[in-house]
């Protein structure tokens, strides 16, 4: 917030100078500018002030867990973690309807409340086995606990429908493991039909006219979706395809889908759907892909140093050309960083070797060329 205030300044001194606005109104601009950086600070101080405090809310459960833990059984033990989370969700859900200072602590009790829930939904297992009265009555409750909470989330802000689609995959997944005669393997791919379900409504939805405007909440949604895509896309290739190191290459093809959808976004999402956010995504994205692309080419294909830096810095050259072409700054910084690392590796692998020494400075010098021609137009003939 902080840097783009200070761009909005430049840019009003630029317009003042420029005569497109006078004094008085480039005053009144830059009062706004700084009443507007300060709420972003405040806000920004609220979250933070709100994670620390359910922080605290799970050390000190955890802390009185501790010293009660001993004294109860294990049905009782599961049922103190469920009526911790059901309170802790509902005084959330009580903040979230007062004022806006309030939502950040709202939005993070409801958080740690549902992991309150769903560990107590895990623990209960040791009280009651799967398809016992009792494991099948868990299972029913983990399935209506998301049922119940996300209808009404969808209504009232966009940040709880994403940590409802996230805990709902988790929930039902305890639903299938307490209260169906499903495999574990089964079980993975019943929520990996589920979250390709998810997604297909979710990106219809969004592509549609209006419907960013419609649904603002489902973007959010979406990135979790995704995101939990992940995590199952690994736990379906180790687990029921048994892939072992070939498992990177289902994780890979994901991040690509991902990617693919991050520029569809940029390119041809509704205006509404904030480019720079999306460009934040990306970088980020590239970001996890330098770990995955060096795992890729070093382990799964047992490949050079040289492969790395195709792959890798491959990436990073492209993403650095497609951000610089868009204004998307947080991606030229994740490619910056993305090239760098496989030439360090390639270069300390290779140490030694004066071939190395002579690309690195090659590199360097056409890296400060094109920094110099970046944004020069041709005069006019």
């Amino acid at each position: 917030m902080r840097q783009e205030a200070h761009r909005l300044y430049e840019a009003i001194d630029r317009w003042e100078r420029s005569g497109l606005i006078d004094a008085d109104t480039a005053s009144r601009l830059r009062v706004d500018v700084s009443h507007e950086a300060s709420a972003g600070t405040l806000r920004l101080s609220r979250y933070l002030l709100a994670v620390t405090g359910g922080v605290v809310l799970l050390i000190a459960g955890g802390v009185f867990l501790d010293w009660a833990w001993p004294l109860i059984g294990d049905g009782a033990r599961a049922l103190v973690l469920a009526a911790a989370g059901a309170v802790v969700v509902t005084v959330g859900v009580a903040l979230e309807e007062r004022t806006e200072r309030w939502r950040p602590a709202a939005y993070l009790m409801q958080t740690a409340g549902l992991g309150l829930l769903f560990s107590a939904f895990v623990y209960s297992r040791r009280a009651w086995a799967d398809l016992s009265l009792g494991g099948v009555l868990v299972g029913v409750l983990s399935l209506v606990v998301p049922i119940v909470l996300a209808p009404r989330a969808m209504r009232r802000n966009r940040v709880m429908p994403a940590v409802h689609l996230a805990f709902g995959l988790a929930f039902l997944a305890v639903f299938l493991e307490r209260a169906t005669p499903l495999s574990e393997d089964a079980i993975i791919w019943v929520l990996d039909a589920v979250l390709l379900a998810t997604l297909l409504m979710l990106s219809r939805a969004l592509s549609s006219e209006g419907g960013v405007e419609r649904h603002p909440w489902m973007v959010n949604a979406l990135v979790t979706a995704m995101g939990s895509g992940f995590l199952l896309v690994t736990w379906t290739g180790l687990g029921p395809l048994d892939l072992s190191e070939d498992a990177i290459w289902p994780l890979d093809l994901w991040l690509a889908l991902t990617v693919g959808l991050g520029v569809w976004g940029i390119e041809r999402g509704p205006p509404s759907l904030s480019r720079e956010w999306l460009g934040d995504l990306l970088a980020w994205l590239l970001v996890a892909w330098i770990a995955l692309g060096f795992y890729t080419s070093l382990e799964a294909l047992d490949g050079p140093p040289e492969l790395p830096l195709l792959l890798v810095g491959g990436a990073g050259v492209a993403a650095f050309v497609y951000a610089n072409g868009r204004g998307l700054r947080s991606l030229m910084g994740a490619a910056t960083l993305a090239f760098v690392a496989p030439l360090w590796y390639w270069a300390v692998d290779r140490g030694g070797a004066l071939g190395a020494v002579a690309a690195l400075v090659a590199t360097a010098g056409i890296l400060f060329w094109v920094s110099g021609r970046i944004g020069k137009r041709p005069a006019a003939g």
